[in-house]
């Protein structure tokens, strides 16, 4: 019945064949395999349940209400924005009954993934897209989570889930534009070759240009365990109210990344959930942390790639992968460095405006020979004075800080060559 009132004529004169039993079937649609009767090629045929536009209205509609509820009985206020949570709900469920609109989402990921070997996106027939029926062309492979065919077929899974993390690696850092629903059902490997296909464009979501300059930030520092550059960016994003104390979340989150850092899936996965919860509560405890509604989406398609990856991969280091992608896209090697340094600068200004007047005093006495330097010579000890003493002890004080400053710098105690650099430059200056 909706095929028909789609295309304004009878299935048959439009497809030579169709499967009356469905392939895939979900709340909203539901999946035909059929054959063209014009080029006789194989596809999948997406159609709209009937009356599913007004059951989404209904559905809406008694949300809004339980928000109304939860908000007359308590204050989520610091959590989570329910109102902003309920638009961005709205919007997306609309988009994914819109075909016209997923026919669009499907040939900007095709646009975007078609020079990559390892992620297809299949071909939309857009003489056939209308607003509750579309046709794409049909994908023959194992479902992602169908592990004994996968290792019947001699497909690498550890491979799999390093492309599909890949995948997602360059929707969110460099597309800006993400798959929001990347469950089993809309993964398929190929059989003959660890090729990923992806199905189903009706939930997407898009970050702005400031999203992702923040989230690389979150994930650059999560790479380097930087746990200042994380907090920033999770404060960029939202997720840290006003009046958070930012110096105990970032001694909080430092020793979570000491504590979870690097963990296979398979590790991650058999920790007790309850355990690290209250192990994050115990760190972060009374700090304002709250989810921005934007992210909502952003955070479930994460959620579900870690599940889906966590099955297929279990060893699969996140990090190892990670890392060269980090390299490769995100110039993270060179912008840490020049964080590390600047940031390294900066500490060495602060230590040095903090410095409690004891290099004033020392510089001081060493201009006016009043410091005493007291040698041994012969058994006895004499006293240097005056001018001669003031350009011994400032050019003592200039070697011992350059060659300390090396040693420490080739060691790879930056901020403490840093520092003794610093002070080299500043018995020059006084002697000059």
């Amino acid at each position: 019945e909706v095929l028909e009132a789609e295309l304004g004529q009878p299935v048959a004169a439009v497809f030579s064949s169709i499967e009356e039993q469905c392939t895939a079937a979900a709340s909203l649609a539901q999946v035909h395999k059929a054959v063209l009767a014009a080029t006789g090629e194989t596809v999948a045929v997406k159609v709209q349940r009937p009356h599913i536009e007004a059951l989404v209205r209904m559905d809406l509609s008694t949300l809004h209400f339980v928000i109304r509820v939860v908000k007359r009985l308590t204050d989520t206020r610091g959590f989570m924005d329910l109102d902003g949570l309920y638009r961005e709900f709205r919007r997306t469920v609309y988009e994914e009954i819109d075909y016209v609109q997923e026919a669009r989402n499907a040939e900007r990921f095709r646009t975007m993934f078609e020079n990559d070997p390892y992620v297809w996106i299949p071909h939309v027939y857009p003489d056939y897209v209308r607003p509750r029926m579309l046709v794409l062309q049909w994908v023959d492979g194992i479902k992602v989570n169908d592990y004994a065919a996968l290792d019947a077929a001699g497909i690498d899974r550890d491979q799999v889930a390093r492309y599909l993390v890949e995948a997602y690696f360059h929707q969110f850092f460099i597309a800006g534009f993400f798959h929001a629903d990347p469950h089993p059902g809309n993964i398929f490997i190929r059989k003959d070759g660890p090729r990923v296909y992806l199905i189903d464009f009706g939930m997407v979501g898009t970050l702005t240009p400031d999203m992702q300059k923040a989230l690389r930030d979150l994930f650059s520092s999560y790479l380097t365990r930087d746990a200042r550059r994380l907090v920033k960016a999770l404060a960029r994003l939202g997720f840290i109210g006003s009046g958070a104390n930012i110096e105990a979340i970032e001694q909080a989150v430092d020793l979570i990344l000491q504590r979870y850092y690097g963990m296979t899936l398979r590790e991650a996965r058999d920790l007790d959930v309850g355990d690290v919860a209250h192990d994050i509560e115990a760190l972060l405890y009374g700090q304002p942390f709250q989810v921005p509604a934007r992210f909502a989406f952003t955070g479930k398609a994460i959620g579900t790639l870690v599940g889906v990856s966590t099955g297929l991969a279990p060893n699969f280091n996140f990090v190892a992968v990670a890392a060269p992608y980090a390299r490769q896209f995100l110039g993270v090697e060179e912008e840490q460095v020049a964080r590390q340094v600047l940031d390294q600068v900066l500490q060495i200004g602060q230590i040095l405006l903090r410095l409690p007047g004891l290099l004033e005093r020392v510089a001081v006495k060493l201009e006016s020979g009043r410091l005493a330097i007291r040698t041994g010579e012969g058994g006895r000890r004499r006293r240097r004075t005056a001018a001669g003493t003031a350009d011994w002890g400032g050019a003592l004080v200039a070697c011992a800080s350059v060659a300390g400053g090396a040693a420490l710098l080739m060691a790879g105690q930056a901020a403490g060559g840093w520092f003794c650099l610093a002070l080299a430059a500043l018995a020059v200056w006084r002697r000059a």
